[in-house]
């Protein structure tokens, strides 16, 4: 158990060597990206085994390294960060065999290296936040995870607007990171050496009012990473921009490291938190989820609709947790526990899909050159695995039977119906326009990716210049097909997952029960066969019977023939469900005709509409103007006058002589 423990860790600091020592050699960029691929897959793998041990076994595994660092560096595994560590290494895989065709083509030998070298450690810096025993250790971890993320982003291109965005995106986390260190620090007097069993024994000494900040703390600093609305503005503005596999596992792992960090403070450090924490949850949960699925309807550029669509399946792994808070404050571990238990599946099953969505933009723009959805159009005949694998990813993150995000959120659903049984008035009432907020995101979902799959695979291509001549290489179908695989292994056999995460859930929620989720497990189970028995024979009826098909020209409105440009777009098919949010929206829309003289007969229009988002302006832009204003204030003391700076540091020693006098 030790050694695949230690071999994750150890093949993810050769790796970047590996890339390295290729760099001096004439090997080409295939060589570079395979050498080091095949030792980052290694370590994947045995990370993999070691957290399956641990999550489903319950063995514990402890790596201590402290004596190569100044401060206290512990590692170790129990169930939740085994089931963690199994979600980043597992699930990472797909995404670096990915990498391997997607940089050969996009980058020459000297981005290659540097991005071979970056990608083990951007992993390694996730494992070691899902396994840190000690707060430096998490620390190191969660900064080396930023720093490093933002490193592959500036890979891919070098525009003002990337530098502005990766800015915005540095600057957010540090803020997060800042709350995260606070509320850590929080336990510092009662827990000296800040080691997580320390923590776990102080927290139970500790008054309401501390664990009141510190549960704030953890939630605005790791709601930062997770990317719940309004503290989100870095998602959709930095997952776009970095090169398509990093983009995977930024949305689809890189998340849920945040939502690890959050459950070991609540459920563990905080033995459920206060009363009042669930219903803030719930709040934040279906803010995301309901504006997060609406903000990517409105999307015309793929990667940057998946991207919100993360904020919205965050939003539903909030109210999970939130309801899970509730219920164990109600006395009801039972409930609670179905909560939670959904809060984990889904959050294994969006890495699954989130990862196979990026992964197939990627296929989608390594043929076209363009994530347009308004520009793409009939890929399914030039590109029918990647258009298959991409549906099966469509359909699963809709929620819909047969397929893995069906699972979460029917337990979700489940969890809501009975926690809507409990005797407080508050959560009577909360609960269930919870269900109803998770009901508007399902039925949403599945139309922005009708929408999305309809207007990339289906029709006929809008722009003459997009025209795949083949499939995508091999290389790049088989982590998809693997993924798709995933998808639909878990969507119809529930229970496979179902069963090792409630060993997790008990260790968090004690007092809950099996035979509740056992029986949803098989219901979803005997579901998924009935459909699949269903679909088997209407297309065994269709294949053995003749039936006459009768084909004639599609009726042109009169038209000679019918153009590409008569084809509905994203936005059109978008605009009946935009018309009903308006209000979310907020559309500013400008036309301009030219010449204006010209009114009823222009040589040309032009029509241009942006939505405008209302917490932008509300939270983000008073504090951006007034910090710029105190920055104009401040440069008034940069006179370059050398007798003015003498002044200040003779001041500032004042000053420290008098606090350190009267303190």
């Amino acid at each position: 158990m030790l050694i695949p423990f230690s071999s994750l860790f150890c093949l993810l600091l050769i790796a970047p060597l590996v890339a390295g020592a290729t760099r001096a050699g004439k090997s080409p960029i295939k060589w570079i990206g395979f050498s080091a691929a095949l030792v980052t897959i290694a370590a994947l793998i045995c990370g993999a085994g070691a957290a399956l041990v641990a999550w489903c076994r319950g063995i514990p595994v402890g790596l201590d390294l402290s004596h190569f660092s100044p401060f206290s560096f512990q590692l170790s595994l129990d169930r939740l960060s085994g089931f963690f560590l199994f979600i980043v290494c597992a699930v990472s895989i797909p995404a670096v065999s990915f990498s391997l065709p997607y940089v050969a083509q996009h980058y020459e030998k000297s981005r290659a290296v540097w991005y071979w070298s970056l990608l083990p450690l951007f992993l390694l810096s996730m494992t070691v936040v899902v396994t840190a025993a000690t707060v430096f250790a998490f620390f190191l971890g969660w900064e080396l995870m930023t720093v490093l993320s933002a490193a592959l982003i500036y890979l891919e291109g070098d525009s003002e607007e990337r530098r502005r965005n990766i800015f915005l995106y540095l600057i957010t986390m540090h803020a997060g990171a800042a709350l995260v260190i606070s509320a850590f620090l929080l336990f510092a007097p009662r827990a000296p050496s800040l080691d997580f069993a320390s923590i776990r024994t102080a927290a139970g000494a500790m008054a309401v009012p501390e664990k009141t900040a510190i549960f704030l703390l953890a939630f605005f600093g790791f709601g930062t990473k997770a990317g719940i609305i309004p503290l989100h503005v870095w998602l959709p503005r930095a997952h776009p921009i970095a090169p398509t596999p990093v983009s995977a596992l930024m949305s689809g792992i890189m998340l849920k490291t945040a939502v690890y960090a959050f459950l070991r403070f609540v459920f563990d450090f905080l033995s459920g938190g206060p009363a009042w924490g669930g219903y803030l949850l719930l709040v934040a949960g279906g803010i995301s989820a309901v504006l997060g699925i609406l903000y990517a309807l409105f999307e015309n550029d793929l990667k940057r609709l998946l991207a919100y669509s993360s904020i919205e399946n965050v939003g539903i792994i909030y109210l999970a947790m939130g309801a899970a808070m509730i219920c164990m404050k109600n006395q009801a571990p039972v409930y609670a526990a179905l909560a939670l238990l959904a809060a984990l599946i889904h959050s294994l099953n969006h890495a699954i899909f989130k990862n196979l969505l990026f992964l197939g933009a990627g296929a989608i723009h390594s043929r076209t050159h363009s994530l347009k959805l308004n520009d793409l159009g009939g890929l399914l005949k030039l590109m029918p695995m990647s258009g298959t694998f991409f549906l099966i990813g469509c359909v699963s993150i809709a929620g819909l039977p047969l397929f893995n995000g069906f699972i979460g959120e029917w337990i979700v659903f489940q969890s809501f119906l009975a926690g809507g049984k409990l005797s407080g008035p508050i959560a009577q009432v909360v609960i269930p326009l919870a269900a109803g907020a998770l009901a508007l995101t399902s039925a949403v979902a599945a139309a922005c990716f009708v929408n999305v799959f309809g207007a990339a695979f289906l029709g006929r291509p809008r722009s003459p210049e997009i025209r795949p001549s083949s499939e995508v290489s091999l290389s790049m179908l088989l982590p998809q097909g693997l993924l798709a695989t995933a998808c639909l292994v878990v969507g119809l056999m529930p229970m496979l997952l179902i069963r090792p995460l409630w060993s997790v859930v008990e260790t968090l929620i004690p007092g809950s029960n099996f035979d509740s989720v056992a029986r949803i497990g098989s219901s979803i189970q005997a579901m998924a066969v009935v459909v699949l028995l269903a679909a088997t024979a209407t297309l065994a009826v269709r294949f053995l019977t003749r039936v006459v098909v009768r084909s004639s020209p599609t009726w042109g409105c009169g038209l000679a023939a019918l153009t590409a440009r008569m084809q509905y777009t994203a936005t059109s098919f978008s605009k009946p469900l935009r018309t009903v949010f308006a209000t979310v929206y907020r559309a500013e829309r400008k036309l301009e005709v030219s010449p204006a003289e010209k009114l009823y007969f222009p040589e040309a229009i032009s029509y241009q509409s942006t939505r405008t988002v209302s917490y932008e302006k509300l939270l983000y832009r008073p504090v951006v103007n007034s910090i710029l204003a105190a920055a104009q204030q401040l440069r008034r003391l940069q006179t370059g006058n050398i007798q003015w700076y003498l002044l200040y540091i003779f001041l500032a020693l004042i000053f420290m002589l008098l606090f350190m006098r009267f303190r």
